[in-house]
């Protein structure tokens, strides 16, 4: 061991001995170079009031046959500036004295903390000035700035291992400014949470939102009818990178992103866009008919794990687009669900998936060869679309001697051509009313922008719907009318 140390030791005094000697033998430009960079401007991501941004780099290259003493590179704003600065390893907003030999490059690495208190967006700009003996350049940086409410938690909640903050009673949230939510905010027994159309609400890493017992959420609930497609409410991640924008996985806990607990009453989503999280909905365990959770034109995409996980949980949904989800779009363990005009479109392509779009299971093993049963009471599908890029997309799998209450009245459906290979036959079921099985085309508008409205009007889900569903949910998720024959799907098709 001593030996290989000294060995060692030895290569890294000639690496030195050797770098020393180099420089030794470069020449040093005797006036001015104009250097050469990777941009005339570095673009940082925005970014929210107080939030570091992630970091970009310029690379300055010396285009001489001599070595550069660059005698300062420094920012323009000084200490003011919100930007931060490394110089090839050196940090600092004012660097002096850097060498840069003949034909080489340094790189420059560049981030900011913003601040845009009580200005709802800023652009701010600075710049990276070269002094090079009578050379003088410049490299601007920009980036935009957006204030924003930040919620943070202030409590830990030791058996889930969650940190969470208790939301005002009747609190309301608007498009004013982005809500930005660190850790769980709950929505506690008696209170009220409501969200208006336009509002941005931004959640952090392992963050989400919790409705508690006895608590209620508004997403839009005043106009369920007519949606506001252009205009929404959007939950997501607190990346604002162009990079982030349909990445999976980035908000949602051990409850998932949104957690609808049992106890908790008329709670109404509308006019949402819920996307790149873990879990979106969670709806939690509830022994009763009523549902407490209505879902209307709603967008649920880029899960890493489900759209929504109905935990014996009850919830109404209309209008309601899933896609592009990790293992399910929609999970039934258990429970009640009622879904009209709604797509589930599973499109996953960011690993393997087995799973289907749509999975209904009234069992779970609860350990080692030992099951607990919870009752699927009723699952109805009327005018669906279940679809994907697997060979089946609907699972039902009920534990032995006991069934599961499902109906699909007029319903696109992808599954395994090979009746062996599920559990259900669908030829001959009275539970299966008018359905297209396996069409042969079913294209949509752009799934990988989560786009699910028929491509074209040949698409086999037009005018194919029954007229009791349409009539109930008469507007598509567009708000377009469902005339003369409704659409199968979310979208009626509108050339």
């Amino acid at each position: 061991m001593r030996i290989r140390n000294l060995v060692f030791l030895g290569f890294i005094i000639y690496s030195v001995l050797m770098s020393w000697a180099c420089r030794r033998g470069e020449n040093f430009a005797e006036s001015g170079v104009r250097l050469q960079f990777s941009a005339d401007t570095v673009y940082l991501d925005t970014v929210f009031t107080g939030v570091g941004s992630s970091t970009r780099v310029l690379k300055v290259y010396n285009p001489s046959r001599d070595a550069v003493l660059i005698d300062r590179i420094q920012l323009a704003n000084g200490a003011q500036s919100l930007f931060r600065m490394n110089v090839n390893g050196v940090s600092g907003n004012d660097v002096r004295n850097v060498e840069l030999l003949s034909e080489d490059s340094l790189y420059i690495f560049v981030e900011v903390t913003g601040n845009a208190q009580g200005t709802l967006e800023l652009l701010y700009e600075d710049s990276i000035l070269f002094f090079n003996k009578d050379v003088k350049q410049w490299v601007n940086v920009v980036t935009l700035v957006r204030d924003a409410h930040f919620i943070f938690p202030n409590r830990y909640f030791s058996e889930t291992e969650i940190n969470y903050s208790v939301i005002p009673c009747d609190t309301s949230w608007n498009d004013a400014k982005p809500i930005v939510v660190y850790g769980y905010a709950v929505i506690d027994q008696g209170c009220l949470l409501t969200i208006e159309n336009g509002a941005n609400v931004h959640f952090h890493k392992n963050s989400g939102l919790f409705v508690f017992n006895g608590g209620t959420l508004h997403v839009n609930p005043s106009d369920t009818v007519t949606p506001d497609y252009d205009n929404p409410v959007v939950f997501q991640g607190d990346r604002l990178e162009p990079f982030y924008r349909n990445i999976p996985g980035q908000w949602g806990g051990p409850l998932g992103c949104i957690f609808v607990m049992g106890g908790s009453v008329n709670n109404i989503i509308n006019n949402a866009i819920i996307k790149n999280g873990t879990i979106g909905i969670v709806a939690d365990s509830i022994d009763s008919p009523q549902a407490n959770l209505r879902l209307y034109n709603t967008r649920i995409f880029n899960f890493s794990r489900a759209g929504i996980f109905g935990g014996y949980g009850s919830l109404k949904a209309q209008n309601i687009a899933v896609g592009n989800c990790g293992l399910y779009a929609f999970y039934a363990l258990g429970g009640r669900y009622e879904f009209r005009h709604s797509t589930f479109a599973n499109f996953w392509n960011q690993s393997s998936r087995s799973t289907p779009a749509v999975g209904l299971f009234n069992f779970f093993e609860s350990s080692l060869a030992s099951f607990e049963v919870r009752n699927i009471h009723q699952a109805y599908f009327g005018n669906c679309i279940i679809y994907g890029s697997n060979i089946n997309e609907l699972g039902i799998e009920q534990f032995p001697g006991t069934s599961i209450n499902y109906n699909f009245r007029n319903c696109l459906l992808k599954v395994n051509p090979d009746t062996s290979e599920r559990n259900f036959p669908i030829a001959g079921n009275a539970r299966f009313i008018q359905p297209i099985v396996n069409p042969t085309s079913m294209n949509f508008e752009d799934i990988t922008q989560n786009l699910f409205a028929p491509a074209n009007a040949q698409q086999p889900a037009i005018g194919a719907g029954n007229i009791d569903d349409g009539t109930r949910v008469f507007f598509d998720i567009k708000g377009n009318p469902r005339t003369p024959l409704p659409d199968i799907g979310a979208y009626q098709f509108a050339p």
